[in-house]
């Protein structure tokens, strides 16, 4: 039998037996929260301004309420790494799921391509979690400085990084809190964007590291309007899974909304559908005055056409697909 309908009350117990079935990314609990939605108490006023006071106050509520805790980043926001553990293993996450690695390393690439970073580009690797962009950052030459709230990951980022030979300081650091005298060719967000309440906000005051010329680019974010036509919490079972457990900040916007955040910051954001991890979205923008100057202009890159296929060639397919003309 599924989850079905979930009250807020109940979050406790969907979440042990989320665990019970061996966690959310199992294919068990994936059966299980198939026909997940929850039922919430918190009024919010969608006809409001997505920036008014009122509404985000709203949001906030939900998050208390879904959360069952406070507002508190720097606690909510900590993870357990295994420190001894995951310092040699082949990639940061410790894991052998080839594929799954792959979309991830894909898409950090594209959206380095996109984003047509120059020759040993400063990079600012915001959120950087256990350090995969950051890796990928300091192995293709640029120099990194990687963000985390979490002490842990920056240990796990610099460890890693020094036996690799990176250029890479870890900065152990609030989105918000994160000052610096230097500025950045690129200010990277890979699946950490929406972990910020105000991303606005967080934008305008980036906007001051970004180098003439740079750009902010992310990927891995979710964008989209299955819950709120503007952005609030996500309200899928994997998100509420995460924001009951963990405490986690679960945001999601829809494209106009974002888009207008990075106007705030004096951005104009281009997004590319269908490249980003999971086919979903990889975002570019530079500072306004800057679009029609040469080095805001990029091109999506595209694996060439295959040439036809030979007599061989041919065969071969028709084998793999047993199918025979």
């Amino acid at each position: 039998m599924g989850a079905g309908v979930v009250d807020v009350a109940d979050l406790d117990a969907f979440v042990d037996e989320c665990d019970r079935l061996g966690g959310i990314a199992t294919p068990e609990a994936r059966d299980f929260v198939g026909d997940f939605s929850l039922a919430f108490h918190t009024a919010v006023d969608t006809r409001l301004d997505g920036f008014s006071p009122a509404y985000v106050e709203q949001q906030l509520a939900l998050y208390r309420e879904v959360s069952g805790r406070e507002v508190d980043q720097e606690t909510n926001e900590q993870t357990p790494v295994d420190l001894e553990g995951l310092a040699t293993t082949a990639n940061p996450y410790g894991t052998a799921d080839v594929s799954r690695m792959a979309h991830h390393a894909r898409t950090i690439l594209t959206t380095v391509l996109v984003a047509d970073v120059p020759h040993g580009a400063r990079v600012l690797d915001m959120g950087c979690g256990w350090g995969l962009s950051t890796e990928m950052l300091g192995f293709c030459g640029a120099e990194v400085t990687a963000l985390d709230i979490n002490p842990a990951f920056c240990e796990l980022v610099e460890r890693r990084a020094a036996t690799r030979g990176l250029d890479v300081t870890a900065v152990n650091v609030a989105f918000d809190d994160f000052r610096s005298d230097r500025s950045f060719d690129l200010v990277l967000f890979y699946e950490c964007l929406h972990h910020a309440i105000l991303p606005a906000d967080l934008l305008t005051r980036l906007a001051t590291l970004v180098a003439p010329g740079g750009k902010i680019a992310l990927a891995g974010e979710p964008i989209q309007t299955e819950f709120w036509p503007r952005w609030g919490l996500r309200l899928d079972p994997q998100s509420v899974y995460c924001i009951r457990k963990y405490g986690w900040f679960e945001n999601g916007w829809s494209a106009a909304h974002l888009t207008a955040c990075f106007e705030r910051a004096g951005f104009e954001l281009t997004l590319f559908p269908g490249i980003g991890f999971m086919h979903g979205e990889i975002g570019v923008a530079v500072r306004a005055d800057e679009v029609a100057a040469p080095s805001a202009h990029w091109a999506v890159p595209l694996l060439p056409e295959p040439p036809p296929p030979g007599p061989v060639e041919r065969v071969a397919r028709a084998i793999a697909q047993r199918v025979f003309r």
